[in-house]
């Protein structure tokens, strides 16, 4: 079984469109599993409405107040049967043949050299037939086709649920690099399937975007510096690793990430006495950032809903009575 996972947050109106590319699919053994962090637009009410018609299983996990995409995509990575998860955003649907091919390159593996794979990865097009990536003909891990072959852009990364089970996000803010996660897992190999599989919508209204603001500054700090350290063996620059752990501590300043806590965060990727040394450097720059007015402590709303909100767990048949 496949696990498809769709987080949303006031996105209600996109949703049909998601199911309707989950409805038309030829590999028909897939859950659908949508993550509600907190909605208020009633998409509670156009969940039920999709529960009614669909042919396959939807299982609604709901929040009620936002607690961060991090902690709704482990809610639902807990909760998935599949052996395989794949995400598709409230803002993009799979094209008929998705799943079918992405299992299909998966079986290509022979079984006894599957351990050493973590999933297929398969190209995605934006609204406009745009596709942005080209993926190598060999098999290649997920962190090499980052840093070696320099691959950009939106990626259909097909994923196996072992071992995302066993990696999951860092609860920190509402809102974490999702690298941190598949930085993790991304050093075992990935078969490719230079096929689009996805259709990728840009920016559309309602979308989390990291504008000029400082905000999820929590966040980017714990996900540069797991990022960094999965990412060690591969080659930098002395300046880009000074600013990195210049701008590592700058996303703690405003995060409030306390000192002993940072020096944890960053000990393996850079020596103590250099912290030492660039923490005024940091400081400066985080206090322009404040000066700017362009902090805002969004951890400080995560951590206070993250006390109080409730998860909730229901299955089609539950979404049609309710």
């Amino acid at each position: 079984m496949i696990s498809v996972v769709t987080p949303t947050l006031n996105r209600g109106g996109y949703l049909e469109r998601v199911w309707r590319g989950l409805d038309r699919q030829t590999y028909r053994n897939f859950e659908w599993i949508v993550a509600d962090d907190g909605s208020t637009d009633g998409t509670d009410a156009k969940l039920r409405d999709l529960a009614e018609k669909s042919r396959f299983p939807i299982t609604v996990i709901s929040a009620s107040e936002r607690v961060g995409k991090a902690r709704m995509d482990n809610e639902a990575i807990k909760r998935a049967r599949g052996e395989f998860i794949i995400w598709c955003d409230s803002d993009d649907y799979f094209l008929p043949h998705a799943l079918e091919r992405l299992v299909s390159v998966w079986m290509s593996i022979p079984e006894d050299e599957r351990d050493d794979f973590v999933g297929v990865t398969a190209l995605c097009s934006d609204n406009l037939g745009v596709t942005p990536s080209v993926l190598p003909d060999s098999d290649c891990s997920w962190n090499d086709l980052s840093e070696r072959h320099k691959v950009v852009g939106d990626l259909a990364l097909f994923a196996r649920a072992d071992a995302l089970k066993a990696h999951p996000f860092p609860e920190v803010d509402f809102v974490i690099p999702e690298g941190v996660v598949w930085t993790t897992i991304g050093n075992r190999k990935a078969r490719p399937c230079p096929e689009v599989v996805k259709i990728v919508e840009y920016q559309a209204p309602g979308c989390i975007s990291f504008s000029g603001k400082m905000e999820y500054s929590r966040g980017r700090a714990y996900a540069l510096a797991i990022c960094e350290r999965n990412l060690a063996r591969y080659p930098r620059s002395s300046g880009q690793r000074l600013w990195r752990a210049i701008t590592f501590l700058r996303y703690c300043f405003h995060g409030e990430v306390g000192p002993m806590e940072a020096l944890s965060l960053w000990s393996s990727n850079s020596p103590a006495w250099l912290i030492a040394s660039i923490w005024p450097i940091a400081w400066t720059l985080a206090f322009r950032d404040i000066a700017q007015g362009k902090v805002v402590k969004t951890h400080r709303k995560f951590l206070f809903a993250a006390t109080r909100a409730k998860i909730t767990t229901k299955t089609s048949e539950m979404c049609r009575l309710s």
